[in-house]
């Protein structure tokens, strides 16, 4: 079963991240050789505080208007 981990900042609608899904299911099933239902993709939220970058903690990226 291909599983796909998607570590993002929270903020994300409902639609962007169905857009998301049929669009890495569509790339596994067609590129990948995958049964679309073994699919399996996990949006998991990184709060601001939980991530560091260069050795210095930080907030998560901010979300643009075009996320």
């Amino acid at each position: 079963m291909p599983t796909v981990l998607l570590y993002c900042s929270p903020g994300r609608t409902e639609a962007r991240k169905q857009a998301v899904v049929e669009g890495i299911t569509d790339t596994l099933v067609e590129q990948g050789g995958a049964r679309r239902e073994d699919v399996l993709i996990i949006f998991q939220n990184i709060e601001p505080g939980d991530s560091g970058r260069g050795g210095v903690m930080g907030a998560a990226p901010r979300l643009t208007a075009a996320d």
